[in-house]
């Protein structure tokens, strides 16, 4: 897929919408280190071609995590296309993000990206249209959009630094239509604790203007709010493969930070579709 980055964007986000520019800059920035997991020229080649402050994310000091969540999310998708080479792959919130280049799937895979409609007129400045891709301009809390995605397919579904911004009701909602409209499939998506979301509260109200809604401080919750899912993977952010390519001064914060029942309980989840 060609990704466009020249000249200077200016663009004008709020709220949540906001926040697809701290996970761009932080694959940016590991893009830049001598150790870096995700190697995302296009993200860094991105906040390049954008007219914004990006300094002041500087404030959010878990970048390091967020490319090792997406790492992750990354390394699932590629082993369930591996099973399921003609899947649909629909990547929920998607903002700014490269995955689909640094995937590069074949066009028999049948690609959706979906966000907001102004996060997607931003998008469309950058990315061009590929065979077996199509992006979607629709909140993912409305109804409709997910009529147009083909339900004939396994898909994978990706809802990476996503959910923590919806209620529990919202999720809960979210969850049902998908493994209604989804004969068979995984997602994957991680959460937050209650002491995750109030320890970064007043930085991202005062920088953003965005809130987390959605706190899970026991994934065995989560399992209540659909029965045709059946939990494959749960694991903590620390215990990553991919935290062992972080440098070592992070590597032994992290390995501190784990011993920590309030940090531990960071995580990533798989579904299946049962």
């Amino acid at each position: 897929m060609e990704i466009r980055a020249d000249g200077v964007h200016n663009i004008h986000l709020e709220n949540e919408k906001e926040t697809l520019l701290i996970t761009l800059y932080a694959k940016a920035l590991d893009y830049h280190s001598k150790h870096s997991i995700l190697n995302d020229k296009k993200s860094a080649e991105l906040v390049n071609a954008i007219d914004y402050d990006f300094e002041k994310l500087n404030r959010f000091p878990n970048g390091n995590l967020m490319v090792v969540r997406a790492k992750q999310f990354d390394t699932w998708l590629a082993d369930f296309l591996q099973i399921h080479p003609n899947a649909t792959v629909l990547n929920l919130g998607c903002g700014l993000d490269t995955r689909v280049s640094r995937i590069n799937p074949s066009s028999n895979v049948s690609w959706f990206d979906v966000d907001y409609p102004e996060v997607i007129k931003i998008r469309k400045q950058f990315y061009s249209n590929r065979d077996g891709y199509e992006m979607i301009a629709s909140s993912v809390t409305e109804e409709g959009w997910l009529e147009k995605i083909p339900s004939d397919k396994p898909v994978m579904i990706i809802a990476e630094g996503l959910l923590e911004y919806f209620t529990v009701e919202e999720v809960k909602t979210l969850l049902n239509r998908l493994t209604n409209h989804f004969v068979h499939g995984q997602i994957a998506f991680d959460v937050m604790n209650s002491f995750a979301i109030e320890s970064g509260k007043e930085s991202l109200k005062e920088v953003i203007g965005a809130e987390h809604r959605w706190a899970v401080d026991d994934t065995n919750e989560v399992d209540q709010l659909n029965g045709k899912m059946k939990k494959i993977a749960d694991l903590s952010i620390f215990e990553s493969t991919f935290i062992s390519q972080l440098p070592l001064k992070y590597r032994f914060i992290y390995a501190l930070m784990y011993r920590i029942s309030n940090f531990r309980n960071m995580r990533f989840i798989t579904k299946r579709c049962t």
